[in-house]
């Protein structure tokens, strides 16, 4: 079952909470709480004309095409090589920015304001968030402070990369191999571009109120169903311990495990309990489906570095069941 029919779906945000918010002591009761939240932003799809009138579209198009193109060369070549750096220098950057350079302004909806600088009633647009209500009350103070802060930030990193790009001119008199330095200048500053004016389109409607959460039920039970187990405060204390990962250890399978109800509200992060994450990546095709995403989204590998970055993030040790990085690998091998 999907979230949303299909006859309402224009523009939608999709919170993902990947860790439970972090509590401070010290802080005061309206902070925003800290916790890791993926923001999957889904845009109606481009209409024919907007294809022929969109340039800039074009361009990244034919460029993505070109580095396509590289990662099809033989092993051991340098092409190959080059393609394989570049997809982990693309996996380490921050999946905020990722998410945030893949919103297309121009295929959402539009604030339009009076001649006063008003915002007219007859046309506001609204742009439904869905999160599971399980897990957090809204999300929308998060997602304000997130664009407070990334909003600065990627104007910043677009200016300071649009001016390195010059110094790698020197780079254009080795004809063997392409400039890479430059490309790399100019792809990193494009993308800090894409992510400051989404940050600018998006902070307009939550000033506005333009963004309203919605609670989602099928949400709720996906995180039920595939929520990793949390770990106990316990594990910390001595091994002697009644309640110590010991006596559930592989040696002893007949001893059962305590029950435990994903789907009620994480405890609150402190000293004693390990950071963990909500959602692993077995959930990915159940929420691909819930959604109803595109057949060709890159919905699964965005999760894939999403929970992966924050599985770094909280210092929590890698899954022995299959490394993310491989995960992510294979995913966008199957895309």
């Amino acid at each position: 079952m999907s979230v949303l029919p299909r006859a309402t779906r224009t523009m939608r945000i999709i919170a993902l909470p990947l860790a439970p918010a972090a509590t401070n002591a010290s802080a005061s009761a309206s902070a925003v709480p800290a916790h890791l939240t993926y923001y999957h932003f889904v845009t109606p799809p481009p209409s024919p004309q907007h294809k022929r009138n969109n340039w800039g579209k074009w361009v990244t198009t034919k460029a993505a095409g070109l580095w396509a193109g590289l990662g099809k060369a033989p092993e051991g070549n340098w092409k190959r090589r080059a393609f394989l750096y570049g997809e982990r220098l693309i996996d380490r950057l921050d999946f905020e920015e990722l998410a945030l350079k893949s919103v297309d302004p121009s295929l959402g909806p539009s604030l339009r304001f009076s001649d006063a600088g008003k915002l007219r009633p007859a046309d506001h647009p609204q742009i439904p968030l869905i999160y599971p209500a399980s897990l957090c009350t809204t999300p929308l103070p998060h997602l304000r402070a997130l664009l407070e802060k990334r909003t600065p930030r990627h104007r910043k990193g677009f200016l300071a990369w649009l001016a390195i790009a010059p110094f790698t001119a020197p780079f254009m008199l080795i004809p063997i191999i392409p400039n890479f330095p430059f490309f790399f200048c100019a792809w990193r500053s494009w993308s800090h571009y894409r992510a400051w004016k989404a940050s600018q389109y998006l902070e307009q409607f939550v000033e506005q109120g333009a963004i309203v959460p919605e609670p989602s039920p099928e949400l709720d039970e996906i995180y039920a169903e595939y929520a990793p187990r949390p770990p106990l405060p316990s594990t910390a204390s001595s091994p002697s311990s009644p309640s110590a990962p010991s006596s559930r250890s592989p040696s002893n399978p007949s001893t059962p495990e305590p029950e435990h109800d994903p789907s009620a509200p994480p405890p609150s992060a402190s000293a004693s309990a390990p950071p963990y994450l909500l959602l692993s990546r077995h959930a990915i095709p159940a929420l691909s489906r819930a959604l109803n995403l595109p057949s060709d989204a890159s919905f699964a590998a965005d999760v894939l570095r999403a929970l992966e970055q924050a599985r770094i993030r909280l210092g929590i040790p890698a899954a022995v069941e299959e490394p993310a990085e491989e995960a992510v690998c294979a995913e966008k091998t199957r895309s």
